[in-house]
Parts: structure tokens; sequence; C-alpha cells
């Protein structure tokens, strides 16, 4: 088990690195904007499945496996990068009055998934903070399991809000003007963060 100390001070770091908006923060609240809270429901989950795939590999010690399939995850990132572009076409050319979802649920939920743990920032955060606060070679199964509730509570906690938050600004815009203005901004929100992954 690890020390309440040990854990909360994890939490807290986590908590920040959630907080600091990224690609994946910018894809759910651009799919928020566009499509309202409701649709963000699959992207968190993949983040979610994408962060507790990153904290597995990093307590079992396969993070050096992963490192080592860098060209694999250099396609899984530019997939990611890719279908953050695609969205933001869906989103700049959909017609307003339809009510049209660019994406399903399934393709949003890998979308975001392969966006999480194509993510090199992630993983190396994973990789510098466990060592840091978490002994990982007496790491037991308990000790791995407060590390995986700590991402089920922070992960939806906190991209969840942004998804609540932008969603009530996009009850703002009623109008077919300002709701196709909007979709434009989230369409521009998603290149810029799919180009971001690219360069990043």
């Amino acid at each position: 088990m690890i020390s309440w100390h040990a854990f909360l001070l994890y939490c807290g770091v986590y908590a920040v690195a959630i907080i600091t908006p990224g690609p994946g923060v910018m894809a759910i609240v651009a799919r928020a904007l566009g499509s309202g809270f409701r649709s963000t429901l699959p992207m968190v989950l993949g983040t979610l499945v994408g962060d507790l795939t990153l904290l597995t590999l990093v307590s079992l010690g396969l993070s050096l496996m992963a490192q080592a399939m860098g060209s694999l995850f250099m396609v899984v990132k530019l997939g990611g990068a890719a279908y953050l572009i695609y969205l933001a076409y869906k989103y700049w050319t959909a017609e307003i009055d339809l009510g049209v979802t660019p994406v399903t649920a399934r393709n949003g939920f890998w979308a975001q998934y392969a966006l999480t743990i194509g993510n090199p920032k992630a993983l190396a955060f994973f990789l510098a903070l466990l060592p840091t606060v978490i002994d990982l070679k007496h790491l037991s199964l308990t000790g791995y399991l407060q590390l995986g509730a700590a991402t089920i509570v922070l992960i939806p906690a906190i991209t969840l809000g942004y998804a609540a938050l932008a969603s009530r600004l996009r009850s703002v815009f009623a109008s077919v003007v300002a709701r196709r203005r909007m979709n434009k901004g989230a369409a521009a929100f998603l290149a810029g963060a799919g180009v971001g992954v690219v360069v990043s």
C-alpha cells in the first residue's frame, strides 16, 4: 500500500497535469462546443482508458518497451493528430440546422484513446512522476489499485468539468449564425490541437 503522503502528492501533481490543457482536453472542449456535453463522454472514457494503459505500462516496468516501440507510438500519435484535423473539417462543414454530430461515440473513444497513448508527454509524465513519489520496485497490487483509483476519479472530474463549461457556453449561442461561428471556432481549435500534436 502506498503511504497517504505519497498518494496525495501523486494525486496533486497528476491533477495539475490534467488541468493544464493539452491536446486531449482541447479535443474534448472543442467537441463540447460543437456537439454538446453528452457527446464528450466517449472521449473522456478514451482519455481515462489511455491514462490507465500508460499507468499500467509504467507500473509493470514496461515503459522501456513502450519507448523502444517509438515508431509504433509515432504512428498512433500521427493517427490521433489526423483524427483531430478530420474532426476540424467535419465541424467546419457541418450543417447547423440538422444538428449533425460529426463522429460516432465509438470513433470518439478510439480517437481519444489513440491521442492519449500516442502522446509522448503523457508517457514522459508517468515515467517522471511515478518513480519520484512511488517505489515501483515494491509497488503492490493494492498500491497499483490506489493509483488506478486516482485516475478513475481525477480524469472524469476534471475533463467533464471542462466539457460542462464549454457546453454551457454553447447554449449561449442559440442562433444559426452564432452556432456556425462557434463550429468554425471549434474546428480551428481542433485543427490547432492536431498540428500541436504533430509538432510536439
